[in-house]
């Protein structure tokens, strides 16, 4: 249901309309014919369309009470509006697919049942199983977004959330599949980390909801995983291990110009290669704050490769939906605007994102 989905309860609603509970209740249950001018009221409040909020195939869910169920307690409005985000864009992705028969593949791993005694071990073989289930070996990640959804069919957007603190979300339900949202206001390597810990939510607790912030309280036996699983799909440990060797083979010690070199072999920050070296007792612990209290910073990192450190911006739709949209254009399926509120992007956004794909 469109309310449920928006956040609102009958009588939020109904007050942010002008109406009573009881009329709510009416049209609900078609008791009751929605006037024109309710219709256009109730589609603002529930930040959908007339034509969505009356199509009989419209994609309908509620991660509102997933995450509610998760968490406990009510959302900050924050989280609220970041939710309702990642619901538009889920949807409105399966309606484009709907629209020109393009259904996205699901190709799952079965979810892990998580041992507590066991859950660094399994995070640490969880990884390097989906390394191989993905085809891409030890090495560098590469392009994980793609990666996961191509080949699995899981579907990630990256969006710029008000709320810094908010890394991302993870949320699984039946119409839309997995789905992640990635803060796009957040230096890329540190999208690409939030993409790798949400990933764990996928691979193990995939049917509940996850909300990556920096205020979040006590972690779960879940979360705990998720940290490590997204360390170790991004750092694995064999080839940490082998190139550390390898390091130590030419020099008598691991030196912090080594450090940088291994961060930027992997593309993750130093200071997640340092504390994943950590980790894996490569490195004492504690050796990442002694680093900073010593004065390291980015001056120390360009004297060793030099400026890297430009902000790679994420493309608005990703390349399977771009090239849906342009499709869906091209054969007069779908009007700019209709495909401007699937997406959740304005006309140029639009215009960039299939210009690629648009036939000469």
């Amino acid at each position: 249901m469109a309310r449920s989905a928006a956040g609102l309860t009958q009588e939020s609603a109904a007050a942010s309309v002008g109406m009573a509970r009881t009329t709510i209740v009416a049209i609900e249950r078609d008791q009751r014919r929605v006037k024109p001018d309710e219709l256009v009221a109730l589609a603002a409040a529930y930040q959908v369309s007339v034509g969505k909020l009356l199509a009989p195939d419209a994609v309908h869910v509620d991660l509102n009470a997933k995450f509610r169920k998760v968490e406990g307690r009510q959302q900050p409005q924050s989280v609220l509006h970041a939710i309702n985000l990642l619901k538009r864009l889920a949807t409105g992705a399966v309606e484009l697919e709907r629209a020109i028969g393009a259904t996205l593949r699901q190709d799952y791993p079965p979810p892990i049942r998580l041992i507590p005694q066991g859950l660094t071990h399994q995070a640490e073989d969880a990884a390097i199983g989906l390394r191989n289930r993905l085809g891409i070996g030890l090495g560098k990640m590469g392009d994980l977004m793609s990666l996961l959804e191509l080949d699995m069919g899981v579907r990630v957007f990256c969006r710029p959330l008000d709320d810094g603190s908010i890394s991302g979300l993870y949320a699984f339900d039946s119409a839309i599949g997995a789905c992640i949202l990635v803060n796009a206001s957040h230096p890329w390597r540190r999208r690409l980390q939030t993409l790798a810990h949400e990933t764990g939510h996928f691979v193990a607790d995939r049917f509940d909801a996850d909300v990556l912030d920096e205020g979040a309280s006590a972690p779960s036996i879940e979360e705990r995983f998720a940290r490590r699983f997204g360390q170790a799909l991004l750092m694995p440990a064999p080839a940490i291990r082998a190139r550390f060797e390898q390091a130590l083979s030419a020099s008598s010690s691991f030196e912090v110009r080594n450090l940088i070199l291994l961060a930027h072999q992997f593309d993750v920050s130093v200071e997640a290669m340092c504390r994943r070296l950590e980790d894996l007792e490569l490195l004492a612990r504690g050796t990442w704050e002694s680093l900073r209290e010593r004065g390291f910073g980015l001056k120390t990192e360009r004297e060793v490769i030099g400026d890297n450190h430009s902000q790679m911006s994420p493309a608005s739709v990703s390349p399977r939906l771009a090239c849906l949209a342009a499709k869906a254009l091209a054969d007069a399926t779908l009007s700019e605007g209709q495909l401007c509120e699937m997406l959740v992007i304005d006309r140029v956004e639009l215009r960039q994102s299939i210009a690629v794909f648009k036939a000469d």
